[in-house]
């Protein structure tokens, strides 16, 4: 696992943004789920107009996100070794902002679940 994060080569850096990728999607559902509970708001506000459209929501969470990714991993592939260590500091930092954000939605889905059976 360490040596994951520590690895700055292209290889890795591409299953870094795959795993962003599917971080970032299951953002999303997660978000979906807790608004249509009905007990939570988007706390975003960047994302608020977004996620209650759906059409938008799919098109800046799904589509963008992969374009953005793969047009951004093409542009790694000519990349110094120095570039690719800073990007990686980088990529690590957004993949733990993504991974704190999906561990507390699914604490406030199980929540939900939790008090639902109550």
């Amino acid at each position: 696992m360490i040596s994951f994060i520590r690895n700055h080569n292209i290889y890795n850096i591409k299953k870094k943004f795959l795993l962003l990728y599917i971080l970032n999607l299951s953002d999303i559902i997660f978000t979906h789920i807790l608004l249509d509970s009905g007990l939570f708001i988007e706390a975003n506000p960047l994302m608020s107009g977004i996620v209650q459209n759906s059409s938008a929501g799919i098109l800046f969470k799904v589509f963008l996100p992969a374009i953005l990714f793969l047009f951004i991993y093409k542009r790694m592939q000519n990349a110094t070794i120095n570039q690719l260590y800073y990007s990686n500091i980088l990529i690590n930092i957004i993949l733990t902002f993504y991974v704190v954000i999906n561990i507390s939605h699914l604490f406030w889905i199980l929540s939900i679940l939790i008090f639902i059976r109550l």
